[in-house]
């Protein structure tokens, strides 16, 4: 289990950074060429200066015989060169905590479909949490790039303090310049536990720089918060 969870931490996002940088020929010098956004997981590049993207997530959640309803929220912004800003809440109501993560590359090839970035994170109480405390997180990305084919980003959250992690990697597929199947993980490392939860979904390209997705969310280890999320997501870029 130790060995899993070195991995976990470790060797996911730097396959990001050790992979060989592939560029697109022809490409634009961004992703919105290519793929479209995942539904949850973050970016491992930030975006180029003065592009905003904004995810919306209407999901409902179900534990044992409870269900309910909340809408997770993600925006992201280029405010320099290799410089960049994410603002996300994993749920308004439900999730405890939103971030507020700034991101640097420090690694990445001309069309930005492979690289390396370093990050610093502010997570602020904003939901059902019994410490108003900030809590302060920082950690590496990456992403590795199949052109015409598969994008992979994967990140690791390391939180010194409450001596735990948290990891989260998307692979987007590209069928075809309207359709996008994906599949995320993502979960938590603590000193008692280890979560795993998997996230399928399919995403439809319905404008250039628009997209709109279905997806399911359930756990696979016995560590869990909820049974299932069933999510909606409409992903705009500006």
């Amino acid at each position: 289990m130790k060995l899993f969870r070195y991995f976990l931490i470790f060797v996911l996002p730097v396959a990001g950074i050790t992979s060989p940088a592939r560029a697109q020929e022809n490409g634009d010098g961004g992703m919105a060429d290519m793929f479209v956004h995942p539904f949850m997981a973050h970016m491992a590049l930030p975006d180029q200066p003065g592009e905003v993207s904004l995810r919306v997530t209407p999901f409902q959640q179900r534990n044992s015989a409870d269900v309910e309803q909340d809408l997770a929220l993600h925006i992201e912004a280029g405010i320099a060169p290799n410089l960049g800003i994410h603002i996300r809440s994993d749920g308004i109501k439900t999730s405890p905590y939103s971030e507020v993560m700034l991101m640097y590359s420090f690694l990445h090839d001309n069309s930005y479909h492979n690289g390396a970035s370093v990050f610093g994170q502010v997570s602020i109480p904003t939901g059902p949490v019994a410490s108003n405390s900030l809590k302060y997180l920082f950690g590496v990305s990456g992403r590795v790039t199949v052109p015409q084919f598969m994008v992979v980003d994967a990140n690791t959250h390391i939180n010194l303090a409450d001596k735990m992690a948290e990891y989260e990697s998307s692979f987007v597929f590209r069928v075809s310049k309207l359709l996008y199947p994906e599949l995320e993980l993502r979960g938590e490392i603590t000193q008692d536990a280890t979560s795993l939860y998997s996230l399928f979904g399919l995403k439809f390209r319905i404008a250039d720089e628009t997209a709109f997705g279905v997806g399911i969310q359930t756990p696979l280890s016995n560590e869990r918060e909820y049974d299932t999320q069933a999510l909606l997501t409409l992903g705009m870029a500006f």
